[in-house]
């Protein structure tokens, strides 16, 4: 009845969905909200907060009509999925819990929603994200990466925020005990798709069917994410260094990065994270190309010169040194870089600094001072004052208005 005139999938998407299915509470609703059926094997309606919150139900309902397939997870840990299906039928799994509750919570749970004795089924997002797409798929013939998915659905703003406004999502908790892991070749396809600043080849490579093959690093499930969150951005930054982007724009968004992943507190959200990081990798990547596509006509001491200078922009940069190091003289250096690039040695320094400085305010909770510090900046207040020459406002304004955006 629901899963009528189902269409044929390429089966390395089918197995991608199917290797993650479980029992889980289904529930069918008609087009006047009201069920049809449900699958709980004959439990008793005290836990069904579908059953019993009308309008919760309704508001739900109302979610995955208007978007066809969603995940709904307003009231974390607690979270639901549903698809739109044929003959005006609406499909709800849930409720389900993606990470340990007590008792307190499920008594407050059910109280809020007119129920009592509600205990969750436990289950990873990715596992029922596999499932309404397996279904969905089904119906509709649309075949949705199930980490597209999730960005589109679980992410929260807070994460995207803190992952510069990128938009990632993988599932990285599976247990070795019930997959093997990833071939190398997984991997490679995604520094691949990194080097080569491709967005979309980067999609497809972490939208893989081994995606949900990763190793065990910790037997505590967030424990475990956030290991192999910070290795996946290791592995991501490393790949944009290979592909020319400065070793220390790298290693500051890599520690970034994982700072945000240490404060995690869910597996979903630290996985979240290392995606983000890919996408931005690539994002600078393409970026990056495209510069020295623009940048072609520049001489080859220009190109070592701004080269030098990015990978050392936590060191103070003399001039006399720069060419020493590039074993030609000052002076013509000095001219041959304002011919080419219409501005000064100095004037670059302080743009790659200030652009190293602005991506450390967004995404650390480095002190001012630590940043004038780390970037080599004669004192605090020198360095506030190139920050506002060069983006017309002071460092803790920008910060600001960086934390509102994101609010």
């Amino acid at each position: 009845m629901i899963l009528s005139n189902t269409v044929s999938m390429p089966l390395s998407y089918a197995l991608g969905m199917l290797i993650q299915l479980l029992p889980l509470p289904f529930h069918v609703f008609k087009s006047d909200d009201h069920y049809l059926e449900k699958f709980d094997n004959g439990a008793s309606d005290s836990w069904n907060v579908l059953k019993n919150d009308f309008a919760f139900r309704k508001q739900i309902l109302s979610e995955i009509r208007k978007k066809n397939i969603a995940l709904i997870s307003q009231e974390r840990p607690v979270i639901f999925g549903g698809v739109k299906c044929n003959d005006e039928l609406t499909l709800i799994i849930g409720p389900i819990a993606i990470s340990d509750v007590d008792a307190n919570f499920c008594k407050l749970y059910a109280l809020k929603h007119k129920s009592e004795n509600v205990s969750f089924f436990r289950c990873d997002p990715s596992k029922l994200a596999a499932v309404l797409l397996l279904i969905y798929s089904s119906l509709t013939g649309n075949l949705i990466g199930l980490n597209d998915f999730l960005d589109h659905n679980y992410l929260q703003k807070d994460f995207q925020v803190a992952a510069q406004k990128q938009t990632a999502n993988v599932i990285s908790y599976h247990s070795t005990k019930t997959k093997p892991h990833n071939p190398a070749s997984f991997e490679e396809a995604i520094k691949d798709a990194i080097k080569a600043g491709d967005v979309e080849a980067l999609r497809k490579a972490l939208n893989s069917p081994y995606a949900g093959m990763r190793g065990t690093l910790s037997y505590n499930s967030l424990r475990a994410a956030q290991n192999l969150a910070i290795v996946d951005i290791t592995i991501v930054t490393r790949a944009a260094i290979e592909a020319g982007i400065s070793v220390e724009e790298s290693y500051i968004l890599a520690d970034a990065f994982i700072l945000e992943v240490d404060s995690c507190k869910y597996p979903t959200d630290a996985a979240a994270l290392s995606r983000a990081c890919a996408l931005r990798c690539t994002q600078l990547v393409a970026n990056f190309k495209k510069s020295m596509l623009d940048n072609k006509a520049l001489s080859s001491a220009v190109i070592k010169a701004c080269a030098y200078i990015d990978r050392h922009l936590y060191k103070k940069i003399n001039v006399t040194d720069l060419a020493d190091k590039l074993r030609i003289s000052a002076g013509y250096l000095v001219k041959l870089f304002k011919k080419e690039r219409k501005q000064t040695i100095s004037e670059y320094i302080a743009m790659r600094k200030i652009e190293a400085a602005k991506i450390m305010l967004q995404a650390t909770d480095k002190s001012i001072a630590d940043i004038a510090m780390l970037l080599s900046f004669n004192s605090q207040s020198h360095f506030g004052r190139v920050f506002l020459a060069k983006t017309g406002v002071s460092p803790a304004r920008y910060r600001r208005k960086i934390i509102s955006d994101s609010i």
